[in-house]
């Protein structure tokens, strides 16, 4: 398996783990007494442009793509083993009826995603370590179609190598 695949596999089954973004989701709508139903959520590894996306039916649950966006290999020591430096994003995508519900339901999935990427520093699987830190970027909230829509990304590194 290369580099960015093994990235991008490494971060999607930390999402879906047992302690993934399911029970963050849940803690945080237990603690604002908004645990109505069973936290639903899609998560993918589709990087599209924001033109194509637009045509992409949207979904009912909040959609989180993973992708790699940048590689960066920088050879500081000639004995060093092939290491990299990998910038991840993570688009979070929800709709909703209304807007002021959107963004209680952004609000929720954006703090789980943060969640979970503070309890899971450290390393990830056999050449991946993530030493915590990222960005977050929210759009406001738009017309798409029927509903309202809300964009969320998350972007962190982690470091990689290979043995």
């Amino acid at each position: 398996m290369n580099l960015s695949s093994k990235a991008v596999r490494a971060a999607q089954n930390m999402l879906v783990g047992e302690s993934g973004l399911k029970v963050s989701v849940e803690a945080i709508r237990e603690q604002n007494g908004t645990l109505a139903s069973e936290a639903r959520f899609q998560i993918d590894t589709d990087y599209w442009s924001q033109k194509l996306s637009e045509r992409i039916p949207l979904n009912r649950n909040p959609k989180i793509s993973i992708a790699l966006i940048k590689l960066y290999r920088g050879q500081k020591e000639k004995l060093a083993e092939f290491g990299a430096l990998a910038t991840l994003q993570m688009e979070l995508v929800s709709t909703h009826e209304r807007a002021d519900s959107l963004q209680v339901l952004q609000s929720d999935f954006v703090d789980a995603l943060c969640d979970v990427l503070n309890r899971n520093q450290g390393l990830w699987s056999k050449g991946v370590y993530y030493a915590g830190g990222f960005t977050v970027d929210i759009s406001p909230v738009a017309k798409g179609g029927l509903n309202f829509v809300q964009n969320a990304t998350i972007s962190f590194e982690i470091h990689l190598w290979q043995e």
